[in-house]
């Protein structure tokens, strides 16, 4: 088997836990498995222990960790408004993310109308006289991407240009008015513990072993819970995050419910969207049908 075939082997089992294409993942799999040998590889590939090589790699930093484990909560709490967006369904898979690059910094890749609800589960502000979002996130805008920061801590959000994310902020705003309650943006905002900060981030960058699930939910605590509906077994995770190469030694609880059978009653989709975040081959179902705003 010439070390080429190996590379590409990693490169695609790397792909099924972060979901990125094969040009993001296949050089970073080559630079990192140059200097190691083929047999261990080889090995490592069946699953046996192998070498110590970082195919995958972790956050280095608590608090790179720590800002990785707010967004995998962040994007959880964001995907039930994803569930809503006409037309309305708790059947297909609502994520925040698509895809993780995990370098430095990690690069993230949103789904289709996630980038509104993800800022509003993050961004800091007081809303009822309590503190709600991520406190000191900030934000640098670059002409195809922006990159979050809270102290030295950066991941980036791939794709999301000085446009996009201005259609974001509408979204928020459109949430603040909806939602009707005193709210004021840029203040405030959590800035207790992550409990086990890095087991949110290795699962932040291992996202897509869950993503043909129709949702999927974390408990933050010493010991991580994770639920998820539909989609793989718990064997197939926990198989999966034990992997040698590709794995973590971070302690998860795992609970996979099964799939909803029904999908939402067409006289409960009444939870609305703005209409400039609806398609127009969507907006004309029953869920936009709410008459005046």
């Amino acid at each position: 088997m010439s070390r080429s075939s190996i590379s590409d082997q990693l490169a695609d089992l790397r792909r099924t836990y972060t979901g990125e294409n094969l040009s993001q993942a296949a050089p970073a799999v080559r630079s990192a498995a140059q200097n190691v040998p083929q047999e261990a590889l080889t090995a490592a590939l069946r699953g046996e222990p192998g070498p110590s090589v970082a195919l995958l790699p972790d956050a280095l930093s608590d608090e790179q960790r720590s800002l990785e484990a707010r967004l995998l909560i962040a994007a959880c709490s964001a995907s039930s408004y994803l569930q809503f967006r006409p037309p309305a369904s708790i059947l297909r898979p609502a994520h925040v993310f698509t895809a993780a690059e995990p370098g430095s910094p990690l690069r993230l890749h949103l789904s289709d109308g996630a980038l509104g609800p993800l800022l509003y589960e993050l961004l800091p502000r007081m809303e009822a006289g309590y503190p709600m979002g991520v406190a000191g996130l900030g934000h640098l805008q670059h002409r195809r991407s922006v990159t979050l920061r809270r102290g030295s801590a950066a991941v980036v959000l791939s794709g999301v240009d000085e446009a996009a994310w201005a259609l974001g902020m509408r979204w928020v705003q459109w949430m603040v008015d909806f939602r009707g309650l005193d709210t004021v943006m840029g203040v405030g905002g959590s800035d207790g513990p992550v409990p086990s900060a890095r087991t949110g981030s290795a699962l932040l960058r291992r996202l897509n072993l869950f993503a043909s699930a129709s949702w999927t939910r974390v408990l933050p605590q010493d010991e991580w819970w994770v639920e998820w509906a539909g989609g793989p077994s718990v064997a197939e995770v926990s198989d999966a995050l034990r992997h040698p190469l590709f794995g973590t030694d971070s302690p998860v609880r795992l609970r996979r419910q099964d799939a909803p059978a029904v999908d939402i009653d067409p006289g409960m989709r009444t939870w609305p969207w703005p209409d400039e975040f609806v398609s127009a081959v969507t907006a004309a179902q029953p869920d936009q049908d709410l008459g005046p705003r």
